[in-house]
């Protein structure tokens, strides 16, 4: 879904029932004199259009927990100057590793159950009660957790009806709930919240790199869009396929994962550069090291002794 149909989401998303919310994360940074920061918000819209989400890990700074801003109650509509406002902000987050824009929410439940709920969504992302606050609502997470859960992700979002979410690759895609049984979560579920972080330093470092001249780059990004689309699941998987080739150190695993989306997908299935991945994995040395090695010449002769790849991974 492209961020020029957010108005639509807006219009016509939405039941007669149900609110229009809007979800921010201060830990993103907003000047206090922003027009989208929480005081001043609350000043525009009133006291109780502003709700802290009980994030339980930040009790002693409830400041810095996400904040749900009610854009319009059930049969209401909403300051279109105020949507449209948070949309630019959130395409000018695009290239940010913290966003402050979370999305937009279309609800029946009203400002309290909504945060209960969305601290339960994250509750339910934890791999074990008890364990690590998962804050799932942070881009690219419910990205990587709907990925993971494929259909069962509606039973888990509702009574959300609807959840507008900035996209990894740019834009916004569009999760829906729907009544139903919540399953139990796939193992993979709980390891994309796990490589989380890693993956936001990969899809940044992947970003970056296609602003920097590379002298072989037959694969490198050069669509409309600022990655290609669901990006965020391609770096979970280059991430766990690193893994499983013995890599544990994260700049080895960034730096094997561009070469893959530069040079080509099945780069690993080449015997020179699997040797050097093996040295890595050994701590010999590091792999951006040995990968300087290559000159453009060595690198057209790896990606022409692969097959045909018909995709990024």
């Amino acid at each position: 879904m492209s961020d020029g149909l957010l108005q639509v989401f807006v219009d016509s998303k939405r039941s007669p029932e149900d609110y229009l919310y809007v979800l921010l994360d201060p830990l993103a940074g907003c000047g206090a004199d922003h027009p989208l920061h929480p005081d001043v918000l609350e000043e525009r819209l009133g006291e109780d259009a502003v709700t802290r989400v009980p994030r339980p890990d930040f009790a002693h700074a409830p400041e810095m927990a996400p904040v749900l801003v009610t854009l319009a109650a059930p049969g209401a509509l909403p300051d279109n100057e105020l949507v449209a406002r948070t949309q630019a902000h959130a395409l000018d987050d695009e290239g940010y590793r913290k966003r402050y824009v979370c999305g937009w929410l279309a609800s029946p439940l009203p400002p309290g159950a909504m945060t209960s709920h969305v601290i339960a969504l994250c509750q339910a992302a934890q791999p074990s009660a008890g364990g690590p606050f998962i804050p799932l609502y942070e881009p690219p997470r419910l990205e990587l957790w709907a990925a993971a859960l494929r259909s069962g992700l509606g039973a888990q979002l509702w009574p959300i009806r609807h959840w507008l979410y900035p996209a990894s690759w740019g834009g916004f895609v569009l999760f829906s709930g729907l009544p139903g049984a919540v399953d139990e979560l796939p193992p993979v579920a709980h390891e994309t919240q796990s490589e989380s972080a890693l993956v936001s330093t990969l899809l940044a470092a992947w970003r970056r790199s296609l602003r920097e001249p590379a002298s072989y780059a037959p694969w490198r990004w050069q669509a409309g869009s600022p990655l290609p689309p669901q990006a965020a699941s391609r770096a979970f998987r280059m991430i766990r396929d690193a893994r499983k080739s013995g890599l544990r150190n994260n700049e080895d695993i960034v730096v094997l994962a561009l070469h893959r989306v530069t040079v080509h997908p099945n780069l690993p299935e080449n015997e020179r550069v699997r040797a050097d991945i093996a040295r890595a994995a050994k701590d010999e040395a590091r792999l951006s090291a040995l990968f300087d090695a290559y000159d453009s010449a060595a690198w057209q002769y790896v990606a022409s002794s692969l097959p045909h790849a018909q995709d990024y991974p």
